[in-house]
């Protein structure tokens, strides 16, 4: 029992010195002229004002994307309106520690040592990428934390098999696809199997109770979307990310060929960003919806086109049936396009994720300020070699393969422990192929943010494989001097 308690102080005082450098190291970054930026003016939010005055009836009748930064938004905007970039700069760092904390968390439970596992969540915490997309306001790097997070709950619920644990768990799982779209609820279906998989026969029922709530809160979500909207979904914009790896990448000659000849809608020649005043052309002068929010072309408080416009209905259905019939049309170019472009480009570097990156109006024009030649170095040291882009990137499958092989034979083990840390380790695999298969399938051009996501998950998988390798090399290392018999 006092080993238990000496464990759980020195955890503690780990936590605590996590926390003191990321807060001492954002500190210093402040006084250096490092920014959040705090743009309202997303298209996956609500008119602010409207956040403001009326939050829960904007969110209801929001269809647009996942409501969770409306929801973020809109707490912001009632708890702290006139220090507003001051409380998402302290939330988005309160998010960076619990990232370098899981992190640490899970590299010791893998079986690295305290100072490794410290030396790295502190390492990924200083990251060009950790730094630029933390002072951001977008879902990205909560999910990033949140996703980290729980990868931790998840070894937590195995190891304790109580209810409250597995509620835990399956709650995070609810705010990930409350927050990015990507984390459907098939994937937390696909969680929720999984968990049930590696739980002992006598404790399935406590897994299936915890996760009741969760589900309920993400179906609910889904549900009032197809009950108002006709989208069962957390998102309406499907059909439009997927135009972009599909028919947004034609020629404009054939793909106006195509709109002429009706085998695509008369959408599909306009931008998948374009604002809804693009569209008006298409519909009746005397067009209204019944919902609010759904018929203001523009977010009068940011100036910017409304995309929760409830005429993105229509087009992005149309948009999906221009997909599907590029598809099926053409599958070998969809795919080819799939492997050649979107997946290389998914392992760039994240920091040039924007499409306007190069421009004056680029979302990271203050960090680059600040931290260009930082950014500089370590893109030409990570992507620049031996695949230029790619960079060491390049090395990643064998340590998957390596995990996949050390996950297959840790779940057949004896001993509880080594399965729940071979389940561990398999759960953060999962992630990385759920993220890099979806985020190549479905869409493109901002690929490498999206990696961002599983990004600690591939630290841990290519930690956890080098320390298992420099074991491995140790143990020969005693025979290598020993005269032959």
């Amino acid at each position: 029992m006092s080993h238990v308690a000496r464990f759980g102080s020195a955890q503690l005082r780990d936590h605590l010195l996590i926390l003191i450098i990321v807060l001492g190291s954002r500190s210093a970054l402040y006084a250096a002229g490092l920014r959040f930026n705090l743009d309202l003016g997303w298209m996956f939010l609500s008119d602010p004002s409207d956040l403001r005055e009326r939050p829960f009836e904007t969110v209801y009748f929001f269809h647009a994307f996942a409501p969770g930064m409306n929801l973020i938004t809109g707490g912001l905007l009632k708890i702290a309106p006139g220090h507003l970039a001051t409380a998402a700069a302290l939330v988005f760092s309160a998010f960076g520690w619990l990232l370098a904390a899981s992190l640490y968390q899970i590299l010791k439970t893998l079986g690295n040592s305290r100072w490794s596992s410290l030396t790295l969540a502190v390492a990924f915490s200083l990251l060009p990428q950790t730094l630029f997309l933390e002072n951001l306001f977008l879902y990205t790097y909560l999910c990033a934390a949140l996703l980290c997070f729980s990868a931790a709950l998840f070894h937590h619920a195995l190891c304790r098999a109580s209810t409250l644990s597995w509620l835990g768990f399956f709650l995070t799982c609810t705010a990930l696809g409350w927050l990015y779209t990507v984390f459907h609820l098939i994937w937390f279906a696909a969680m929720l199997v999984v968990a049930l998989s590696l739980a002992s026969r006598d404790t399935r029922r406590r897994v299936v109770l915890g996760a009741a709530l969760p589900a309920l809160l993400l179906v609910g979500l889904y549900t009032k979307n197809f009950a108002l909207f006709g989208v069962f979904g957390a998102t309406s914009w499907g059909g439009a990310n997927l135009t972009l790896v599909t028919t947004q990448q034609m020629s404009p000659v054939e793909r106006n060929e195509w709109i002429r000849d009706g085998r695509l809608s008369p959408y599909a020649g306009i931008s998948a960003y374009a604002p809804p005043s693009e569209y008006l052309r298409f519909f009746p002068e005397d067009l209204h919806f019944p919902w609010p929010g759904s018929n203001e072309l523009v977010r009068a408080s940011v100036n910017e086109g409304n995309f929760n416009h409830g005429l993105f209905l229509q087009v992005n259905r149309a948009r999906s049936q221009d997909a599907a019939y590029f598809i099926q049309t053409r599958p070998g170019e969809y795919l080819g396009r799939v492997f050649t472009e979107n997946l290389p480009s998914l392992f760039h570097s994240t920091t040039h994720w924007h499409p306007h990156d190069r421009r004056p109006n680029s979302p990271h024009r203050n960090h680059r300020e600040v931290l260009g030649k930082y950014e500089q170095r370590y893109d030409s040291i990570v992507h620049g070699w031996p695949v230029p882009g790619v960079g060491l990137y390049a090395f990643l499958p064998p340590f998957l393969v390596w995990a996949l092989l050390s996950v297959s034979t840790g779940l057949r083990a004896a001993d509880r422990a080594e399965r729940a840390g071979a389940a561990l380790l398999g759960f953060c695999l999962l992630q990385i192929a759920f993220v890099v298969t979806t985020s190549s399938l479905f869409t493109a051009w901002e690929a490498s943010r999206y990696r961002f996501a599983v990004e600690p998950c591939i630290w841990i998988v290519v930690a956890v494989a080098l320390r298992a390798a420099y074991q491995r090399v140790r143990g020969w290392l005693p025979g290598l001097g020993r005269a032959p018999t």
